[in-house]
């Protein structure tokens, strides 16, 4: 026997186990994860080149729209553009998004209506024509009960937006506000 095969003074179910020392490599794996740490931690809480999830989501968020809208290219509110938007499911979608983290609390996520209107039917208030949502979402109405979102979106975000609103249009909400406004025909091409 070696130095280092020295038996334990210790038994248990007649097996003695070897006194040997933690591996070298060990420690200086152990001791690397506590430098490693101390690092970790003072580069993700305090330094200012560090990014939160927040930051990564965001920037994947500006990097996609960038992707979709730059396709797109400069777009104008006109009924073509608008209504040949709404045949374009993936652009929907993204619609569907702003939609509903920007207008669902006062339309519905549905479009029903809470306390704005009913977005489904056919009667409108402010708008006689489809390109007219546009200048509806652009400017505001009702004396500030629409608020105006041209500060939020860019000019191609509200086309799109008013494409899907336009969408939204003889679909069946959950719980219909009441009609309001004036019945206007179907949009047309």
């Amino acid at each position: 026997m070696s130095v280092r095969d020295e038996l334990t003074s210790h038994e248990y179910d007649g097996i003695q186990e070897f006194d040997n020392p933690t591996p070298g490599w060990w420690h200086v794996l152990f001791l690397g994860s506590v430098v490693f740490s101390l690092f970790y931690v003072v580069f993700w809480h305090f330094s200012p080149l560090a990014w939160s999830i927040h930051d990564a989501w965001l920037a994947d968020k500006t990097r996609e729209d960038k992707r979709i809208f730059g396709a797109l290219g400069q777009m104008e509110p006109e009924p073509k553009t608008i209504l040949s938007l709404t045949e374009k499911p993936d652009l929907m979608n993204v619609g569907e998004g702003m939609f509903r983290t920007n207008c669902a609390q006062c339309h519905a996520a549905d479009g029903g209506g809470i306390n704005g209107v009913n977005l489904t039917d056919d009667h409108y208030k402010n708008v006689k024509k489809v390109e007219d949502i546009f200048a509806v979402l652009t400017t505001g109405a009702g004396n500030g009960a629409m608020p105006a979102w041209k500060n939020s979106f860019s000019k191609n975000e509200l086309i799109l937006l008013s494409a899907y609103v336009a969408n939204m249009r003889g679909t069946t909400p959950a719980k219909p506000r009441a009609a309001e406004g004036e019945v206007i025909p179907p949009w047309t091409k």
